[in-house]
């Protein structure tokens, strides 16, 4: 294989990065700077509890979250955690008989087929890993063995 050809499956991953993260990014957005009682009405729908705390928290994975996808920076984690709120939303959505109405001019939540679409992107990223051009790369690393202190024996 010539150079080029083994760097395309590090690149693979960066456009559905690019993409699933910033709709992440707008979405969770949308939740924590002023959507706040769209989302609390829609998971309260869904039978969680605390619904206004919830919203929160499904504001800040899908936003925070969406910024590690996007910059590959904490990468598993917001990974992980986006699964685990889509996968919630399936299994809820279920239970409840369908995904729940936004209030009137609210974001909606993504629907049955949308959610799995997010789920698979979310799983094959995990499985892949970020790619190239992540910010991880470039966070400093302790070496291995490296303590951070005093002298040993």
């Amino acid at each position: 294989m010539t150079a080029s050809r083994t760097a395309w499956p590090e690149l693979a991953p960066v456009p559905l990065r690019v993409l699933l993260g910033g709709g992440l990014i707008l979405h969770g957005g949308i939740k924590l700077f002023g959507g706040h009682a769209n989302i609390a009405h829609l998971v309260g729908q869904l039978g969680v509890p605390f619904p206004g705390a919830a919203g929160w928290l499904v504001g800040v994975v899908e936003f925070a979250g969406g910024i590690g996808i996007l910059l590959g920076l904490f990468f598993r984690a917001a990974t992980v955690v986006n699964a685990l709120n889509v996968a919630g939303l399936l299994v809820l959505g279920f239970a409840a008989g369908g995904i729940p109405e936004p209030l009137p001019g609210g974001d909606p939540l993504p629907g049955f087929r949308e959610a799995w679409l997010i789920l698979a992107v979310l799983v094959s990223l995990l499985i892949s890993g970020p790619g190239r051009f992540t910010a991880d790369k470039k966070l400093p690393t302790k070496p291995v063995g490296s303590h951070g202190g005093g002298g040993g024996i």
